[in-house]
């Protein structure tokens, strides 16, 4: 048991989850724009796939009876994909068949046209063909009555080409979460509009909204909130009215500005503001009425790192998904090419590249810029590099836990 005074991030996603409600609305997705949705109910084919048994080649339907080398077989007819009607077959013929066409009633096996030879309509057999040889069999894919996937499915592009082989043309999925996304700071301006001294571009929320689009979700923009409690709490008042999931960015620390918590303890409530992990230690998590909280800090990386470690999780079980396990991201071993020491005590999240040398072993090399502000870690990186809370030390050739930011090798 950890002696900190601060949430694990293990025990914070727990605490997040134990505290919230999966939707339970459902509404129907076509089946073409399903990618990303939460499927409501579960999905039993309805039919079997292939309907019949149908060729795997171009190629001669015979029977398997007939189907040793040196004999000659008469042609028949043709069937073609999509033919409902074949030509009845007789011991000593065959018929020319395409892929994917249905196999005639009288035969029980495809012999590839390139293991035959022809002349006019008779076809000498130059291997053994045996029973069902290059035959995809009625239900040898999908079998009627087969659960495909479960209620809290997250459907993927290759699962709606699935859907779509049933038949399918719509699916029951849960409905869209609305996510409110605000910034706090008198110091920040809406790109697009001249700086005055002291103003800096707002871009959390530009990066925030980005990763969270991944993730099939409807986002409401709230805008800049100044510095100003009762300001706060006008925004955060009327968000909590329409959405499920309120992120502020920034505000969320001790500073004599920051007045998230503050106005969180006064409106609603919060379930904790410490996570020890780095960057993106001061985290707010709470409830508005019906709306979660989640507060962000204000530096872009640790915004963008509590996003993905913290908000996502949230967000996916708020939507229903099921299945998620102990980790929500992929996490793979490599090995760091250089040494490290630092302060231990929170968990660490940096930004590193991993590639794979030549004996095939992943390897991983922190970027030299590690703050919290420097937000061109992201561009240059194509990874976390994980550090365990308890290491002050790593030496080159010690194994780590990467995480890559995704499998094109960018952020989200």
């Amino acid at each position: 048991m950890s002696n900190s005074p601060w949430l694990s991030l293990a025990d914070a996603i727990a605490t997040m989850l134990s505290q919230t409600q999966p939707v339970s609305v459902s509404e129907k997705a076509d089946v073409k724009a399903a990618v990303g949705r939460v499927l409501a109910t579960q999905v039993i084919a309805s039919l079997n796939v292939p309907p019949s048994n149908n060729s795997a080649m171009d190629g001669y339907a015979l029977k398997s009876s007939d189907g040793q080398a040196g004999n000659t077989l008469e042609v028949v007819g043709a069937v073609f994909a999509g033919d409902s009607h074949s030509p009845t077959v007789l011991p000593g013929q065959c018929v020319r068949i395409m892929t994917g066409a249905s196999i005639p009633a009288d035969c029980d096996a495809v012999i590839i046209q390139e293991n035959v030879t022809r002349a006019d309509d008779m076809v000498t057999l130059q291997t053994d063909t045996s029973p069902l040889a290059n035959i995809r069999e009625t239900g040898s894919d999908i079998a009627r009555g087969d659960q495909l996937f479960a209620t809290g499915h997250r459907l993927t592009a290759t699962d709606t080409m699935l859907l779509s082989s049933l038949g399918l043309a719509a699916v029951d999925v849960y409905r869209k979460l609305t996510i409110g996304l605000l910034a706090t700071g008198d110091e920040l301006v809406e790109a697009g509009k001249p700086l005055a001294a002291g103003q800096i571009y707002e871009s959390n929320r530009t990066g925030v909204a980005a990763l969270l689009q991944n993730w099939q979700v409807q986002i409401n923009h709230l805008g800049i909130v100044a510095d100003e409690p009762e300001t706060l709490k006008q925004v955060l008042q009327e968000a909590q009215q329409t959405c499920d999931v309120i992120i502020s960015s920034g505000g969320v620390s001790v500073g004599d500005a920051d007045f998230v918590k503050p106005v969180l303890d006064e409106l609603g409530e919060i379930g904790f503001w410490k996570v020890a992990i780095k960057p993106g230690k001061p985290f707010a998590f709470g409830r508005l009425g019906n709306a979660v909280f989640c507060g962000l800090p204000g530096n872009p990386v640790s915004a963008c790192v509590t996003t993905e470690q913290l908000v996502v999780p949230v967000i996916r079980h708020l939507q229903g998904e099921t299945g998620l396990g102990n980790s929500h991201r992929l996490t793979l071993k490599a090995q760091i090419t250089g040494d490290i020491k630092r302060r231990a005590g929170r968990l660490d999240f940096q930004r590193a590249v991993f590639s794979q040398n030549e004996a095939g072993t992943l390897i991983v090399t922190p970027l030299a810029k590690q703050s919290s502000g420097v937000r061109t870690s992201f561009s240059q990186a194509n990874c976390y590099m994980l550090i365990p809370a308890e290491a002050d030390e790593l030496k080159t050739g010690d194994w780590v836990e990467i995480q890559p930011f995704s499998v094109a090798g960018k952020l989200g």
